[in-house]
């Protein structure tokens, strides 16, 4: 087996958010049969830094996020070996509008993506909860969108709890979801709560990154969200198709994703090629996960 690694950089569109650096990977399992796929860490959430995840590469000892990105990798190699695209016969559920600053919303912005298709708008909060809220509290009615929440595990189960109650059951009826409450705490109410990151016991929503792990062992759960891992656009490209197989075999589990990610990065070639302005993702043209063109431009690097 062969393995070359093509370093990039995300920039984000928000100034507040530094580069994230990933590497894409094109393997060749055997004699020209090559896969190509994404290693993208987040070391802010505990993962090592790039380079280890590399060298687990080279020493053919890959980490569990490596080893996610090689299954991805073996199966674009499939559908390039018998020339076919992987999104062929598959539905890609709709996603929902991605923000990581709430204060960049107005009535106006919300109406606007309504009008695009949007019905479920996902907002990160936790930095400064108190300014966030007020600013949250003015615009849940502004719009009929319903609101995702992400804590990322930044209160404690006392302060989510006060700040829960405090919104009221009216504001409760407008939010879908909330994301990591807590990084520990049991959070002692009842509610809407979704595991991503942090385990919550009460937690009846798995936020599932298929970058990160396979849709198993889920029973406990009533819904199923996926979502890419503000990765590359290779990267979401497998996320989107690992919901859309998926929710074909669960068609009455299907939900409103995390799939779509407009306005995250700067683009490059391959956001353009994926452009998407409302809540439902295109499938990728060309082979396996598409990309044709823009993957054999690449300078590669052996790495094995």
């Amino acid at each position: 087996m062969k393995i070359w690694v093509c370093m990039y950089d995300l920039n984000p569109v928000d100034p507040r958010f530094k580069p994230r650096a990933g590497a894409l990977i094109k393997a060749e399992w055997a004699l020209e049969q090559i896969g190509y796929s994404d290693l993208h860490p987040w070391p802010e959430f505990g993962d090592a830094a790039l380079p280890e995840h590399l060298l687990s590469l080279r020493a053919v000892q890959p980490t569990p996020l490596a080893k996610r990105s090689l299954d991805f990798n073996y199966i674009d190699r499939e559908f390039r070996l018998r020339k076919k695209n992987a999104f062929a016969g598959l539905i890609l559920p709709r996603s929902h509008r991605l923000v990581t600053d709430i204060r960049t919303l107005d009535s106006r912005v919300l109406n606007e993506w309504h009008k695009a298709g949007f019905t479920h708008l996902k907002v990160k909060m936790g930095h400064d909860l108190a300014a966030e809220t007020e600013i949250l509290l003015q615009l849940v009615y502004a719009s009929p969108l319903f609101w995702r929440i992400d804590l990322n595990g930044k209160l404690s189960a006392a302060h989510f709890d006060s700040w829960w109650e405090s919104l009221g059951a009216d504001v409760h009826a407008r939010i879908d979801l909330v994301e990591d409450p807590t990084a520990a705490d049991p959070v002692t109410v009842e509610g809407p709560w979704a595991n991503d990151w942090y385990a919550q016991a009460r937690a009846k929503i798995r936020i599932v990154k298929p970058a990160r792990e396979e849709a198993t062992e889920l029973s406990r759960y009533d819904r199923f969200i996926f979502t890419h891992a503000m990765d590359h656009t290779l990267g979401q490209a497998c996320a989107a198709w690992s919901a859309a197989r998926f929710y074909s075999d669960h068609p009455k589990k299907m939900d409103i994703c995390g799939l779509a990610a407009p306005e995250l990065y700067a683009p490059d070639a391959f956001a353009n090629e994926w452009l998407c302005a409302g809540p439902r993702l295109k499938p990728t043209t060309g082979t396996g996960f598409g990309f044709d063109e823009i993957l054999n431009g690449l300078k590669w690097e052996r790495l094995v």
